[in-house]
């Protein structure tokens, strides 16, 4: 699962990527491109036998053998709950980062 947030045309992109889902959730899933974000948080979820919050439990069933996973969560007029395994986030290179890029 990947997601895009863009703030604008003078900020850089960022993409979080999810793998390994256990867990998604969509709310008001017809107007969700170009959604604000009032609120993202992550929650460490760690593997048995420490404890997880309660509204995570009810989520994902928990057994020996699972990993700790990360509960991602985004609020707002659309909100978007996913639990993963994998969480890698990636930033957008800027223009001027871009342009004394000696790789290419």
């Amino acid at each position: 699962m990947e997601i895009i947030l863009r703030e604008g045309p003078s900020s850089l992109d960022v993409m979080i990527e999810l793998s390994n889902l256990h867990y998604v959730s969509v709310s008001k899933p017809p107007a969700i491109s170009g959604c604000l974000i009032d609120g993202i948080s992550l929650i460490h979820l760690p593997k048995t036998p420490h404890p997880w919050p309660g509204d995570a439990a009810s989520r994902v069933r928990r057994f020996d053998g699972l990993l700790e996973l990360a509960w991602l969560r985004f609020l707002g007029p659309a909100e978007v709950y996913a639990m993963a395994s994998i969480v890698t986030v990636y930033t957008a290179v800027s223009d001027d980062e871009a342009s004394t890029d000696t790789t290419r």
